[in-house]
């Protein structure tokens, strides 16, 4: 008896009773899927059901939120393509994605790098210039609109006494300078975000590449793109791609600051589709716009993770 209870055998013989060791054996498969089981029941509600619905609307000529629309097939997605204002908004997206990446780009790893360089100010640095990135868009939105209002701006007032202009600009209001000055609200907002996390890349290259490389004579620059930035690249390939997705899918930003204007100036994709369905009560138009939208990320993140994931 003892050596069936140490073997974990059942005591029983001949009956389908399990032993413990089975039954850990059991637990132990199920409990990751018990786990998980909690985000993945709400992926699916918050998610994929509304998706479901999205997708099911686009074949709808539905109007009014909550009205019944007739089946039109793909009617919508006909129009939508053929449509030049869904591809100027297209545009515009692809300028604030672009934009956003090379200011954020620049502005973090200048940042990342001065810090690393500098570690005495390093670790006080990394709690002070997270801050723009902690605070609501709101608050960004109405401190900026505060600095750069035609009427009553900040900026205006300093040019104006430093004798650079002699009446006041309307920034925002102005179809040249609207969707650069957002790219910069929104980069300034960001880049800290960016410039902790590429600082906490730096500090786990080990020294002594950088030793070996200073002993063979390469300068800065050739420090950088050979050992610094290969070294940085998983961390550059999930800001990639997780950071282009985020930023054009931005929307509160560019609508609390402009709501697309001037004249269309800042409406991008999000905006349009918004615009879409709640001011030009169009849920099937602005479904199969989201819809489309959705399949031309998805292809991105694909091309993307086949030719920038990291080697191994």
């Amino acid at each position: 008896m003892n050596k069936e209870m140490d073997t974990g055998e059942p005591l029983v013989k001949g009956n389908h009773t399990m032993s413990l060791k089975q039954k850990q054996r059991i637990w132990l498969k199920l409990l990751p899927y018990l786990l998980v089981s909690p985000i993945v029941f709400w992926i699916i509600i918050t998610i994929f059901i509304p998706l479901t619905g999205v997708i099911r609307e686009s074949f709808y000529n539905t109007g009014f939120v909550g009205t019944q629309g007739e089946f039109i097939g793909f009617r919508n997605y006909a129009e939508i393509l053929g449509s030049g204002t869904f591809w100027s908004a297209a545009g515009k997206s692809l300028y604030w994605v672009v934009g956003n990446a090379v200011l954020q780009g620049v502005l973090a790893f200048s940042t990342a790098l001065l810090l690393n360089n500098n570690r005495k100010i390093s670790k006080i640095a990394r709690t002070w210039m997270i801050l723009p990135w902690i605070v609501p868009t709101i608050v960004v939105a109405i401190f900026w609109q505060w600095i750069f209002n035609g009427s009553y701006g900040i900026l205006n007032e300093l040019l104006k006494n430093i004798g650079l202009i002699e009446s006041s600009i309307n920034f925002l209001g102005n179809a040249s300078w609207s969707m650069p000055l957002l790219i910069f609200i929104n980069s300034w907002h960001w880049f800290p975000f960016l410039a902790v996390v590429l600082l906490a890349g730096l500090g786990n290259i080990p020294k002594e590449m950088y030793e070996a490389a200073a002993v063979d004579g390469a300068n800065r620059w050739h420090t950088f793109w050979n050992i610094t930035f290969p070294s940085l690249q998983p961390i550059t390939f999930a800001i990639g791609l997780v950071g282009t997705l985020w930023m054009f899918n931005i929307f509160d930003l560019i609508w609390v600051m402009s709501e697309g204007g001037p004249a269309g100036a800042t409406t991008t994709l999000p905006v349009y589709i918004y615009e879409t369905a709640f001011r030009g009560y169009a849920i099937g138009d602005a479904s199969a716009m989201s819809v489309i939208t959705s399949i031309f990320l998805l292809i991105f993140a694909i091309l993307f993770i086949k030719f920038a994931a990291p080697k191994k």
